[in-house]
């Protein structure tokens, strides 16, 4: 069994990558199981999707542990303690990183045990799509083309099947053809080892008794505890103010929805990264432009 984990952000397909990667092993003789797990639905938010892919009937279940492919869309996550892309991934992962860096640079950065595969795919994405967010083609690419066991027909077919269903029109899923399909060209496939098959028995049957949904469900009831998430991990785009321009009209302070820009001392405005969800609404509001977009992609140059 080949066991792929993907990992980006709410709005980059991940999700959808997932189930493209496990209909176009389905179109090519394999059986395949793939499902998302999410935290916050936000765009922007860290999510995961897994996707196994087997000769046989696959009989596990529940998430993946320790990968044999690792796809990770969104090269800041490596940064992310709470999404953990790199967690589980042993001397036998094959690593996956949407970057623009060398690969040798980032295993030494993020100190990897294996060169990393390497592919600026949010370039590809502008190219083909106009829009560096929309990945979940060239990241299913990327997962097909490493597996080395499903050809470009059945990737191209599994393309078309998942993007007519969200209703996504023909011009656009053309492009996104030729996007997956540049991607597929541009690496190689490599020799993923199967990993030994543990003997998978059947349980005694565990009744579980229904419980009331205040224990089953994460409800926050205390109030005033929102400072304690850090929502700055969501951030694709990061807001900078240009101090040097920027006059005080606070303009930003008051349309900010949710309030994460303060006041200096000296009466300029001040953003709190930890919370900034990165709306770049600041940044639309200003009326002298001195607030500008800068791309997340991790702490170190």
């Amino acid at each position: 069994m080949f066991r792929v984990r993907l990992h980006g952000r709410g709005g980059q397909g991940i999700k959808t990558a997932s189930q493209i990667l496990g209909s176009a092993a389905f179109f090519s003789g394999f059986q395949a199981q793939d499902f998302p797990l999410y935290g916050a639905e936000r765009r922007g938010a860290p999510i995961v999707a897994f996707t196994r892919i087997n000769r046989q009937n696959i009989l596990e279940r529940g998430p993946i542990l320790v990968p044999d492919i690792l796809l990770i869309g969104d090269e800041s996550l490596l940064e992310d303690i709470q999404a953990a892309p790199l967690c589980g991934a042993d001397n036998f992962t094959a690593i996956f990183i949407n970057s623009s860096r060398l690969p040798e640079k980032l295993q030494e950065n993020y100190s990897l045990s294996t060169l990393p595969h390497v592919l600026d795919i949010t370039s590809l994405c502008v190219k083909f799509l106009d829009n560096g967010s929309s990945t979940s083609a060239a990241i299913a690419a990327v997962g097909a083309r490493l597996l080395g066991q499903i050809e470009f027909p059945a990737l191209k077919e599994a393309v078309e099947l998942e993007l007519n269903a969200q209703g996504i029109n023909s011009d656009l899923r053309k492009k996104n053809i030729d996007l997956a399909e540049e991607v597929f060209q541009l690496l190689t496939p490599m020799e993923v080892k199967e990993r030994p098959e543990k003997n998978i028995t059947s349980s005694k049957l565990i009744s579980s008794e229904q419980k009331p949904v205040v224990l089953a469900a994460p409800i926050i009831l205390e109030p005033g505890n929102m400072a304690l998430r850090k929502t700055g991990n969501w951030r694709l785009d990061r807001p900078e103010i240009d101090y040097e321009h920027c006059n005080n009209c606070l303009i930003c302070y008051a349309r900010c929805p949710d309030g994460v820009i303060g006041i200096k001392t000296d009466g300029s405005p001040e953003i709190d990264y930890d919370h900034c969800k990165g709306c770049l609404i600041c940044a639309q509001e200003c009326p002298g432009h001195f607030i500008k977009t800068v791309k997340e992609s991790g702490s170190w140059e």
